[in-house]
């Protein structure tokens, strides 16, 4: 179902938020259009085209904007939906993507955006490489918004999955420990590998530590490994 109609629906606030009207935005299937409703309010999706050039891969509530990014990491921001209007979707043209960095995931943190992906140099004469995790962010209220490296989330964890994307502190959840990545999805993000890991990377370092998926005695179920 997710590869042919909604990949996933993202909200501008919790449904049941007093005084705060909740606007879902859906990404579809392979399409450079999203649908959007105001919850409780609409009967109905309505459809908005992102403009992009390529289809829609990602979307991330953040600073009272939704983002549309497709894989070429355009960004286009669509405005929130005021009373009986349709959100507009405009360029962020000066934001460009930190240079040297596969992407892997978007997400919101302390009201900035953050990208998570890996730095990968390749050395042909020895057929090996090197591959290390990194998070930037920015601040989209800035002049002229721009990536820096993320070296510290100070008590924050944040949680990367291939259909959920959040951050919260680390302190208040047993087990899990702060200034960390917890990915779970194919290790570097091969879409044909069809073996979910959990990965867990040092922010500080960029350092990963990979726990593979154990499955039971039929092999038709995984457990997520312990931590």
């Amino acid at each position: 179902m997710r590869d042919v109609f909604f990949h996933e629906i993202v909200l501008s606030t919790p449904p049941d938020a007093a005084g705060h009207e909740c606007v879902a935005i859906a990404m579809l299937g392979c399409s450079t259009e999203v649908a959007f409703c105001r919850v409780g309010v609409d009967s109905a999706w309505t459809l908005l085209d992102t403009k992009l050039e390529f289809s829609v891969g990602s979307i991330v509530h953040c600073q009272d904007k939704f983002l549309a990014i497709d894989c070429t990491r355009e960004i286009f921001v669509c405005s929130s939906n005021a009373a009986d209007a349709t959100p507009i979707a405009t360029l962020l043209p000066s934001l460009s993507p930190p240079a040297g960095l596969y992407h892997r995931r978007y997400l919101e943190s302390n009201g900035e955006l953050h990208i998570v992906g890996a730095m990968v140099s390749t050395f042909y004469e020895t057929q090996s490489f090197t591959y290390s995790r990194a998070i930037y962010k920015c601040n989209l209220h800035d002049r002229t918004p721009q990536w820096s490296r993320v070296r510290d989330i100070d008590d924050q964890a944040l949680f990367v999955f291939k259909y959920f994307n959040e951050s919260f502190s680390g302190i208040s959840v047993s087990k899990y420990k702060e200034n960390k990545i917890y990915m779970s999805e194919p290790l570097y993000g091969d879409s044909y590998d069809l073996v979910y890991r959990l990965e867990i990377v040092d922010i500080a370092t960029g350092a990963s530590e990979v726990k593979p998926v154990q499955e039971n005695m039929q092999g038709s179920e995984a457990r997520v490994p312990r931590l």
